[in-house]
């Protein structure tokens, strides 16, 4: 599995440095038949795609770093790295979404003649070149900062379509109005892909509670592990996506530390089958007198064992 899990990396590296060198080609094709063809969706295209840069760059720079062990400066490794590109990746789509609104306001109150035969071949070229960016990295889109490239490209290929379908309209109906309305729809759709990115990256970069979880069952879990007597100071992040951490103090009865060991196994084993918290760190306290608890985390987060 390990072996499997190293391999696909590689081959995501590969497909993300082929579509680097593809979307800049793609990039210069689309700013140079825009401007030629005064087609504000093909200079916006093209913005779209020069927007992949960067994204791509991190993206392989990423993957690259994740596939390095921890050291003693990065206890944790650099599983991390996937979510802060993709946090930046969608800051750079905002960027982009907005730049495009405003040249697409001032195209509607000025609207130009477009070449609408240059769109479609362009235009076709693009969805040609997305489209295999796209289906290149398909198996890697659970991965935050994959799935933020892959909805990037697959919007790509949206608005090549549109493009296309845009210049077939423009050619039957002589109406250079649809253009700008092309432009300003694919910076909805670049806004619109950022949003989602944009809160689950600084969800897990502000240390916030995994996505779907929730505190209360996770400690309703430990509490249902038999010998576990009261649960509190429960805290749980994600270092990436996929990976889950928690940190806890359990009560448990006064017990030989052969057998307070195999009562925290089957909590970690629990917390792994039931929310994939694959790291955990429970420090176990025999005997707590009255009054000196000290929880940081809401009530709710504190349970005891019911009588």
């Amino acid at each position: 599995m390990a072996h499997t899990h190293h391999h696909h990396e590689h081959g995501t590296k590969g497909w993300l440095l082929a579509a680097l060198v593809m979307t800049v080609a793609l990039v210069a094709a689309e700013f140079v038949a825009g401007m030629k063809g005064h087609s504000l969706s093909l200079v916006s295209d093209g913005w779209h795609n020069l927007s992949d840069l960067p994204p791509l760059f991190f993206a392989w720079l990423a993957v690259h770093l994740e596939q390095k062990p921890p050291d003693h400066q990065r206890t944790f490794g650099y599983q991390r790295a996937g979510v802060l590109a993709a946090f930046v990746n969608a800051l750079i789509l905002v960027a982009v979404a907005v730049l495009i609104g405003f040249e697409g306001y001032g195209r509607i109150r000025h609207p130009a003649s477009v070449a609408s035969g240059l769109m479609i071949v362009v235009g076709a070229a693009a969805l040609v070149i997305n489209g295999l960016i796209t289906l290149g990295i398909v198996r890697g889109r659970g991965d935050l900062n994959i799935r933020a490239i892959f909805i990037h490209s697959l919007g790509d290929a949206v608005s090549d379509v549109a493009i296309i379908g845009g210049a077939i309209l423009i050619r039957v109906f002589h109406t250079p109005l649809i253009d700008p309305i092309l432009g300003l729809l694919i910076a909805a759709l670049i806004l619109w892909s950022a949003i989602g990115i944009l809160e689950e990256s600084a969800n897990i970069l502000l240390e916030s509670l995994p996505k779907g979880m929730s505190v209360q069952n996770v400690a309703s879990t430990i509490l249902a592990v038999e010998g576990v007597e009261e649960v509190h100071d429960v805290h749980i992040w994600s270092l990436n996506p996929h990976s889950h951490t928690l940190a806890c103090h359990v009560r448990i009865l006064d017990m030989p530390t052969s057998e307070s060991e195999m009562i925290i196994h089957k909590v970690q084993k629990a917390l792994a089958d039931k929310f994939n918290i694959a790291h955990s760190t429970i420090q176990v306290e025999h005997t707590h007198p009255p009054g000196e608890f000290h929880t940081y985390m809401p009530e709710p987060a504190r349970g005891h064992r019911g009588r």
